[in-house]
């Protein structure tokens, strides 16, 4: 909804960069469990996930650095560079965007003690590294909170694949012999995974998906009104039918172009009603078109005789005319229900 207020291309960088980050946190995650399982096929051996999960790793930076960029440069949310460096400081949905910074830190911690593992040894990387848990399911909750355009069918989709990958994921090392976990570990997280996916589901459908998110995850009054404002001038305002039983006084004039003459009248009873009559000279048929506010209400074939008579929509119409002495034009508009 807040998109409504005008998308930028700093916006469309920022948006598509983070779901990019997304995608590469969750392959990121999956290729890390793939890695602690030992896993490998002939064809897959095992060095190829740790390479693979450590320069993703070092990419998904880089999609990171667009993305924190990218949202400070778009002036719209306002985010500082104290928002994008110390969590819940920004007045944009700062609970959401607090998520964001703190997964955002929590990589790079992962990734600086990782290059560092050589020097700080295995078993503080490998209690360090179990952070990674947590990188996750933060910045998901941060795309769920902040982004305006969670409800679109495709972000749905991509989350629903990130959620189930990882999930998928999860199940699979929690229930393989290799290397076997102790069964009340693994009954544990199982139980603790399975009641995260459902919570995650229920938040979502609850909160980000439900209508009214924007003012609960804490957007901005002045944005909202903003968003609100703009998409009140693009919905269309109806175009109330022309009502029967009418007969209501006409002022206006006539004109004359060539072989076209046109009549151009006013409702004196509802000044915001308007009604045009063109036809050829001599003509026994014209067009007569009645608009109100601007906005036409209808256009029909009429028939010119002693009265003008014509078909709007479900109403009929029979004008009548008379000429003044100064060349305006005085008559009466009356309207009944059209036969069917």
């Amino acid at each position: 909804m807040i998109a409504a207020a005008g998308p930028t291309a700093l916006w469309y960088a920022a948006r598509s960069s983070g779901y990019v980050s997304l995608l590469l946190l969750t392959a990121i995650l999956v290729l890390g469990i793939l890695t602690a399982m030992r896993w490998t096929t002939r064809d897959w051996p095992r060095f190829v996930s740790q390479a693979l999960h450590r320069n993703l790793s070092l990419l998904v930076l880089v999609f990171l650095a667009i993305h924190i960029v990218t949202s400070i440069a778009d002036p719209f949310a306002g985010i500082a560079v104290l928002n994008a460096v110390v969590p819940f400081t920004g007045s944009y949905r700062p609970v959401w965007l607090g998520l964001g910074v703190l997964s955002v830190e929590l990589l790079v911690a992962l990734v600086i003690t990782s290059l560092l593992r050589h020097r700080i040894g295995f078993r503080l990387w490998r209690a360090l590294h179990f952070a990674a848990y947590a990188c996750w399911p933060t910045a998901l909750l941060h795309t769920l909170g902040t982004g305006s355009d969670v409800r679109s069918a495709w972000a749905l989709v991509l989350g629903f694949a990130c959620v189930a990958s990882v999930v998928l994921a999860l199940a699979w090392r929690l229930t393989s012999r290799v290397p076997r976990l102790p069964a009340p570990t693994r009954v544990v997280a199982l139980l603790a995974t399975a009641a995260a996916t459902i919570s995650l589901l229920g938040f979502a459908a609850a909160g980000p998906l439900h209508s009214g998110w924007a003012k609960s995850a804490g957007t901005p009054a002045k944005l909202l009104a903003l968003a609100a404002k703009a998409a009140a001038s693009a919905t269309p305002t109806p175009v109330v039918p022309l009502a029967t039983g009418l007969n209501d006084p006409l002022t206006g004039t006539v004109a004359q172009n060539g072989d076209t003459i046109r009549v151009t009248l006013v409702d004196s009873r509802d000044p915001s009603l308007h009604i045009t009559i063109a036809v050829l000279a001599q003509g026994s048929s014209g067009q007569l078109t009645v608009t109100r506010n601007g906005s036409t209400v209808c256009t029909a074939t009429a028939a010119i005789g002693q009265q003008v008579l014509a078909t709007c929509g479900r109403t009929a119409v029979a004008v009548s005319l008379s000429q003044q002495a100064d060349g305006s034009l005085v008559g009466t508009m009356a309207t009944q229900a059209a036969r069917q």
